[in-house]
């Protein structure tokens, strides 16, 4: 019987031996939340650190999985021990989808140039098909296609100006102004459906006022809107990638290697300050599922938590 060769651990990148090869392209991405599921070994959901053995708590944030939390401890992931295994990735799964704020300006552009209704762009189809030929056109470059997409933006923002109503050639939905306010994205329909609002209203006190605000998009609606977007009004709008994946549904655990704990006398742990913060996380998760399971309206103070 061949004897097997001893598992050998290493902290370097896995290289597969090939022969060389052309590079013929490459893109820069964001993962998206079944990515960032595909690239972990275990879901984290649970806000304790230990059971009542003290031992690593299963789909806790010191899961074996994701590898050795100190030099006591071997990865169940690998069977590595702390100074051989790389560590390994989990995942965080969102009650709700979260703006990354680094793209929430782009986001704003994508809202104010598609319907609300049916996520297709506002423009006229004659327009659209001019814009789109132009924008996949091989002889202009990175600033004209910018250039083209302004015109785009500036011809979708005319018919949803102030106090302007645009129904949608394709769903007849509504459209109105897009504005950032606070923390809120709002949705305002216009002055012609605010008066038919108040003739509506006449004489009813207790719900004049609420007539005034203006409806909130809120993130989950963003990003069904966003999820049914085509690819062809991607394009249009200069999108080398699908828009969802600008709002958060799935956060990366990093691995325990990234993030050791420390042990105070031998017997205490002290946790790192990431593992901390992804506690808190997973506590307002934990409270913002409670909430919608119960059928009730997320509080402010968790929906911005």
């Amino acid at each position: 019987m061949r004897r097997t060769e001893a598992i050998q651990f290493t902290k370097q990148p896995y290289i597969e031996d090939v022969v060389p090869r052309k590079i013929k392209s490459f893109k820069f991405s964001t993962f998206s939340g079944s990515e960032v599921m595909k690239s972990a070994v275990v879901e984290v959901f649970c806000q304790k650190y230990y059971d009542q053995f003290q031992r690593p708590h299963p789909n806790g944030l010191l899961d074996a999985h994701l590898g050795p939390p100190n030099k006591d401890k071997t990865c169940e992931t690998c069977g590595g021990k702390f100074k051989d295994c790389p560590g390994h990735y989990g995942y965080l799964k969102l009650a709700l989808p979260v703006y990354n704020v680094g793209y929430l300006p782009i986001i704003l552009v994508i809202l104010k140039c598609i319907c609300k209704g049916c996520s297709r762009i506002l423009l006229e189809e004659d327009d659209r098909r001019y814009f789109l030929r132009k924008m996949r056109s091989m002889k202009l470059d990175h600033l004209k296609k910018s250039e083209v997409l302004k015109e785009v933006n500036k011809k979708c923002n005319a018919m949803t100006a102030t106090h302007k109503m645009k129904l949608c050639s394709r769903c007849g939905y509504i459209n109105g102004m897009v504005k950032k306010v606070s923390m809120k994205i709002t949705h305002e329909y216009g002055s012609l459906l605010l008066d038919e609002c108040h003739n509506a209203v006449a004489g009813k006190k207790d719900v004049k006022g609420s007539i005034n605000v203006p409806p909130e998009l809120d993130s989950k609606t963003i990003y069904s809107l966003f999820m049914r977007m085509t690819d062809e009004d991607c394009e249009l709008l200069y999108l080398n990638d699908r828009p969802e994946k600008f709002l958060v549904t799935c956060i990366p655990v990093p691995p325990m290697a990234i993030r050791p704990s420390v042990l105070l006398d031998g017997v205490k742990s002290e946790e790192n300050d990431i593992t901390v913060r992804l506690k808190w996380i997973i506590e307002a998760n934990l409270s913002l599922q409670e909430e919608i399971s119960n059928g009730s309206h997320p509080s402010k103070s968790l929906y911005l938590h």
